[in-house]
């Protein structure tokens, strides 16, 4: 159980430690000062990405007003960019673990080159070139988070991986948060003559551009994991190719891995939908300001919440080795459904919509967003091979943001507009801004459609880890034992004898205490 830990967790830690699983929670020592410098520029980075992630939805209604875009128009931008990102991100990842590029130089070539389209991005008027940038804009940015998060896996211990990715979610959510409050106030503006969505996307390309210049300045670049296993960085060509697939077919081998995976195309489908909730709070009556607000603390709450989830994810990790994670995901997730269907199926007091709408926004926040630092980074970080984890966060990007891509952003445009009837009509923006209960019933259900739905089916998946996460971690402490020799050599002086003798015996423990 959660609360008490059994005895067979506890000789596994008396034994070995908290961590079984691929790297047996060894992490290179980088000093605390480069430490904290490493991290912070990698936090910069995952909060330009919430920036980026922000400014579309954020000036949607302002696009729909000055460019007369139906909202289906705006849906498929986004739709494409999710689409090139989740194309380009097993590239980087590949570039990244292959050691081919350094991972430094990848973080400075996707935060300059997305910095220069978005900046270009605010001068189009035309449909399709602003598709165009959008989906080369998706493709720098597919080079930023399984990059960051291959980088933490590598420079962190097992036992405290949660709470570093909760730092990394946390500067994403504040990235949000920051792009909430530029995007909205200033989309409908007029601004030294400028549309005021111009203006947002020229301040956030020149933050990009700004992030890319001082990690470029300031970041050492950090050691891999086992990086002296260099042979397979030679293959080229299909040869890489035909590795990477191999080494992702023998992952989904493991109904953990697997679990994750079809959870996560799932899970972020509500998150990607949720971008319009600051579209859903603008037809409903709110101005841009009280708009923005409530998308700036729907950021801060989740970013906190996200932190909460990594440490929260840690100390159950530490009471249950094995089910405490699993236990962590299923509190969040069905925290998160009735939150969800108050927000969007029920109408608030009128007298205090604002204030119904701030408790519901904190709420959300803080409980439904600890899957993904506290459970599903740490666990897949655990059970992956170091030398592959970029490519692997890589690839589940792709297969995540493809269904997502499609299942959230589409999908609550055709459901709002052609199934639910949403029609934002023409809004003077001088005048005080009305509630339009039509527009606001079309898109209230195709958020509640894309966020309850997937939720019921994550929960399905993370109940399923309480079998499958033990047995994995038996059968990768059963692989370690194939993989070792059998005895020590007879050489003392020999550095692979005194190294090998150790790990044979921990994975030897580690097995049997598994196995009972």
């Amino acid at each position: 159980m959660l609360g008490k830990q059994s005895p067979e967790e506890t000789k596994v830690e008396q034994k070995s430690g908290p961590s079984s699983g691929q790297d047996g929670g060894q992490a290179p020592d980088l000093g605390q000062k480069s430490a904290a410098l490493l991290i912070f520029l990698l936090c910069a980075v995952s909060a330009l990405e919430g920036a980026d992630q922000a400014m579309l939805p954020s000036v949607s209604y302002a696009l729909q007003l000055d460019l007369d875009l139906p909202l289906t128009d705006i849906t498929k931008m986004n739709l494409v960019q999710a689409l090139a990102q989740s194309g380009s991100a097993p590239i980087w990842g590949v570039l990244s673990d292959r050691q081919i590029i350094r991972r430094k130089d990848l973080l400075v070539l996707g935060c300059i080159l997305q910095g220069v389209i978005t900046v270009i991005l605010a001068g189009v008027d035309e449909l399709e070139f602003m598709i165009l940038l959008r989906a080369l804009n998706g493709a720098m940015l597919a080079s930023l988070r399984p990059v960051a998060a291959g980088i933490i896996a590598d420079v962190t211990p097992e036992a405290g991986r949660g709470k570093v990715y909760g730092w990394l979610q946390l500067a994403l959510n504040l990235g949000l948060c920051s792009g909430g409050l530029i995007g909205v106030p200033f989309s409908t503006k007029n601004i030294l003559g400028l549309q005021g969505w111009r203006v947002a996307f020229i301040g956030i390309g020149s933050i990009s551009i700004s992030v890319g210049v001082m990690v470029m300045l300031a970041m050492t670049e950090p050691p891999h994991q086992h990086a002296g296993c260099k042979g397979a960085n030679k293959t080229k060509g299909g040869g890489v190719l035909k590795q990477e697939v191999l080494r992702l077919k023998s992952y989904f081998q493991m109904p953990t891995f697997c679990f994750l995976v079809i959870q996560g195309c799932f899970g972020c489908i509500p998150w990607n939908a949720l971008a319009y909730a600051t579209l859903f709070f603008q037809v409903r009556g709110l101005g841009d300001e009280q708009a923005a607000s409530l998308a700036a603390l729907g950021a801060v709450s989740a970013a906190l919440g996200s932190l909460m989830g990594g440490v929260i994810g840690d100390k159950a990790a530490e009471k249950s080795k094995l089910h405490g994670r699993a236990f962590i995901a299923q509190i969040s997730v069905v925290a998160g459904i009735p939150i969800a269907y108050l927000f969007f199926m029920t109408s608030p007091p009128e007298s205090a919509t604002y204030v119904w709408y701030f408790f519901l926004v904190m709420s959300l926040g803080l409980t439904a967003t600890w899957c993904a630092t506290g459970v599903n980074w740490p666990i897949i970080s655990e059970i992956v091979d170091p030398q592959g984890r970029a490519s692997i966060m890589a690839w589940l990007t792709a297969l995540e943001g493809s269904v997502a891509a499609v299942g959230g952003n589409a999908a609550v445009g055709v459901l709002a507009q052609n199934v639910f009837g949403y029609n934002l009509r023409a809004v003077d923006p001088s005048k005080p801004r009305e509630i339009d209960l039509e527009a606001t019933h079309a898109l209230g259900r195709a958020l509640m459609l894309t966020s309850f739905v997937p939720w019921i089916i994550c929960l399905s998946f993370y109940t399923m880890l309480h079998w499958s996460y033990p047995r994995d971690l038996l059968h990768i402490e059963m692989q370690k034992i194939k993989d070792l020799p059998t005895a020590p050599a007879k050489d003392p002086q020999c550095c692979d004898c005194s190294q090998e003798r150790p790990r044979l015996s921990l994975a030897a423990a580690q097995a049997e205490t598994l196995a009972s």
